[in-house]
């Protein structure tokens, strides 16, 4: 297949200003490195927070954004011919792929952890010349990182919010070691996060499932999904309104479980608020290091646990693109693209995420 020398890619030169369209050089393929043409790459609420330099993880200007990639392989480096399941690797290819762990350190080996690898490098933070961001024509996937095949009869639109959200939801369910049969769960955020955890909690076999987010349009994609109840923050902003609808729906008593996927500092004390005695709040989506004000006391007088989660590792990717694989005729998953955007579209993009008006857009460069 034939490569070009240079491509397209979105830089972001500054924290807060527009991403600027630059021509950049396509590395070599070295020894155990891949190089793909994106075809899809998403936009994540985390880009929102990269974007303005307040996501707590840093890098220093310039570098190209985007951490939700599915590329198609246009040259594999000696020695890559297999992904992380086994399963033969060859030009044309969909791949999606984790960040790049070391394997080698505490975390790592010891703790077997890599998600909290002392020397991980990542994707979408990277500088230009390493062209290891998917808002970029191409995108270079360096040796250490590990990589899994998409399905055949799984569409990129179904495929996409694994790159991220579906793969940290998956981590956290397996981190919370499932649901007990008919909970009632509160899923607090209707975001990418939020849904996906809707989806595994009605797989698991939630009693009722009750998502409390905005706006309604992704409130209706949350009811499409299986939610049983949804509650419009916008439409009932008092929190104590909100936990008396919810204790309306569970006896009094609050849900088993909630699952926090709003990324809003102030969704934790009210979750904490909210579930019932002897419960469980799962944390998933705070990735801001906003500080709020909260009294542990109410983790002793509920005698509650508290289980925080962050990032993925290969495992999580491909037992999500299974799940999906296998649950496409149940969950219409492709609805989570709400728009397509071309990559010069990529400014408008970005602040469409961060307002609120799409659910999932992506970058589309399959007709370039």
């Amino acid at each position: 297949m034939s490569i070009p020398q240079k491509c397209l890619a979105a830089v972001l030169t500054d924290y807060g200003k527009p991403l600027e369209m630059r021509e950049v050089a396509i590395p070599r393929v070295e020894d155990g490195a891949i190089l793909v043409k994106v075809e899809v790459a998403g936009i994540c609420g985390s880009d929102v927070h990269i974007f303005h330099g307040n996501l707590g993880i840093k890098a220093p200007p310039p570098f190209i954004m985007g951490h939700e990639t599915i590329g198609r392989i246009v040259a594999l480096g000696a020695g890559r011919d297999r992904d992380a399941a086994g399963e033969a690797l060859r030009e044309g290819d969909r791949i999606m792929w984790a960040h790049g762990d070391c394997h080698e350190c505490y975390h790592c080996q010891i703790l077997r952890k890599p998600m909290l690898c002392e020397n991980r490098i990542g994707y979408g933070m990277a500088p230009p010349e390493k062209l290891m961001g998917g808002f970029a024509e191409y995108e270079y996937v360096i040796p250490r990182t590990k990589v899994v095949k998409i399905p055949d009869e799984v569409t990129e639109e179904e495929a996409i919010g694994v790159a991220c959200a579906f793969r940290s939801v998956t981590a956290a369910f397996e981190k919370l070691g499932g649901i007990n049969l008919a909970d009632s769960i509160v899923i607090q955020g209707a975001g990418p996060v939020g849904l996906y955890s809707l989806v595994l909690a009605k797989a698991g076999g939630a009693g009722q499932v009750i998502v409390v987010g905005a706006p309604e349009r992704r409130l209706e994609l949350a009811k499409r999904w299986g939610a049983d109840h949804a509650i419009n923050i916008d439409e009932t902003p008092d929190p104590a309104e909100r936990k008396a609808q919810i204790l309306s729906l569970t006896n009094g008593r609050g849900p088993e479980l909630v699952v926090e996927c709003s990324g809003v500092a102030s969704a934790f004390p009210e979750g904490v608020d909210m579930v019932q005695k002897g419960g469980r709040y799962l944390v998933v989506g705070l990735t801001s290091p906003k500080e709020i004000t909260f009294s542990p006391y109410a983790l002793v007088q509920k005698n509650l646990q508290i289980i925080g989660s962050g990032g993925a590792i290969i495992h999580h990717y491909y037992r999500a693109l299974q799940f999906i694989r296998r649950n496409r005729e149940r969950f219409p998953f492709a609805d989570i693209v709400s728009r397509r955007y071309q990559l010069e579209d990529i400014n408008e993009a970005l602040q469409n995420m961060q307002s609120g008006i799409e659910i999932k857009p992506v970058i589309d460069n399959r007709n370039r």
